[in-house]
């Protein structure tokens, strides 16, 4: 095994990597520009309470790899950050080009377009008839949420939904089975694919209507229609996952704008959506939003934190779990944000609690107030909060670099004091 995971970092090395200084710190795939105020020794994952969990599941990719078998599923949530799915489809584009055979479809996703916000560039959605939306960062929703934290809603008779996955790539994404989440209604679903028409059938204890198809299709139209007898009744779409048989990696990431750790509480049907997907590593990236004030509440967050994984832990027990630390940022574009230091720690003591593995994105980008060294290069928006797409490509390079030192088999157990900026 080691000798293959020796022979896919050569290829990631020659590959992407132009500059043989690169070698020396194991850089992968961060192309031939380096900059300064970048940290790049500390990107690692740390383990606080050892990394037993994330080693299993190094060990399925070194199976994966060798012998072409098997499925790894990967899910990411979080806010803005992930809602526009750059640096997370940088780093699910990484993982399935490991090697041939690691492309295992497009999972998790959700018709953004149809609620009126930004939809990921690399899958295009494109629908008929009246819809309105739900999120969780609102108070009050008129339907019950899910994973996604998102929902479309629609009183019409009849409407349909088309997806294509493969809007902007040369990676290509086929499926075989459709998962649409929903809670029961009076309305009927199809699948519309290329020579034929399937019913969904619902599974109560998923939540979702699954579809069979005869043959892998690349494109989906969804069909949904009121039933004769039912009258006043809508119809609340939460999310769909595009799967298929073939072996590898799925890297599912949902992402709601604005959202805190309060918006995923909100999800009433959150574990019963993550049991149904079945990670077998989740990454969690919240905080930005909940960090953007002037009155941050550590007690708070560190409670609704600790909720969240409980939830997630109770719904998924075997899964890896992995923490990011929010980037700097600054409030208001003018002041400094001390919150991030704050929730650095809350994350790391979690870590430990939780046996979870920690990305310090904060740390690695420069630390406090580098936000603004990283917009005078660049990399982030006028408001000093979200990256622009260089910065987000940049990210999803060092996250995925960071993976790759951690398969490499860098790094071993790390104590609490190894957490601190030394």
């Amino acid at each position: 095994m080691q000798s293959i995971r020796i022979t896919i970092l050569l290829y990631a090395f020659l590959t992407f990597s132009l500059i043989p200084a690169y070698a020396q710190e194991a850089d992968y795939f961060l192309g031939p520009r380096r900059y300064s105020f970048i940290d790049y020794k500390k990107n690692v994952f740390r383990f606080p309470a050892g990394d037993s969990a994330f080693r299993k599941l190094l060990f399925r990719f070194d199976s994966l790899i060798a012998f072409g078998k098997g499925k790894i599923h990967i899910l990411h949530i979080g806010g803005s950050h992930i809602q526009a799915d750059i640096y997370t489809h940088v780093m699910r584009t990484r993982l399935q080009s490991m090697s041939p055979d690691m492309n295992g479809g497009r999972g998790l996703i959700f018709p953004y377009r149809i609620a009126q916000t930004n939809n990921p560039s690399n899958y295009k959605v494109s629908y008929t008839g009246n819809w309105s939306s739900s999120k969780s960062t609102q108070q009050n929703s008129p339907c019950k949420l899910g994973l996604t934290g998102m929902a479309i809603i629609t009183y019409d008779s009849i409407t349909t939904i088309d997806i294509k996955p493969n809007a902007s790539d040369s990676t290509h994404y086929s499926f075989n089975q459709i998962n649409v989440f929903h809670e029961p209604s009076g309305y009927m679903l199809k699948a519309i694919s290329s020579d034929t028409v399937i019913t969904g059938q619902y599974i109560k204890h998923k939540g979702y209507s699954q579809f069979n198809l005869n043959e892998p299709e690349s494109e989906l139209r969804l069909e949904i229609s009121k039933d004769t007898i039912a009258q006043n009744c809508s119809f609340a779409l939460l999310g769909i996952e595009l799967k298929s048989d073939i072996p590898g990696v799925v890297y599912n990431s949902v992402g709601v704008n604005g959202a805190m750790l309060s918006s995923y509480l909100r999800c009433e049907l959150y574990q019963k959506h993550l049991a149904a997907i079945d990670p077998d590593l989740i990454i969690i990236s919240i905080g930005t939003n909940d960090g953007y004030t002037r009155k941050f509440d550590d007690n708070k967050y560190q409670s609704e934190y600790r909720e969240l994984l409980n939830r997630t832990v109770e719904a998924a027990p075997q899964a890896a779990l992995l923490l990011t630390v929010p980037n700097d940022d600054l409030l208001y574009r003018r002041y400094t944000n001390p919150n991030n230091e704050k929730i650095k720690k809350i994350i790391q003591d979690l870590a430990k609690e939780y046996k979870c593995g920690v990305w310090d994105f904060y740390t690695i980008m420069g630390g406090l107030n580098s936000s603004q060294i990283w917009y005078s290069q660049n990399l982030m928006r006028y408001d000093r909060v979200h990256f622009n797409r260089k910065g987000y490509e940049l990210q999803g390079d060092l996250f995925f670099s960071a993976f790759l030192k951690a398969w490499e088999g860098q790094l071993n157990d790390f104590t609490e004091n190894d957490l601190g900026n030394k």
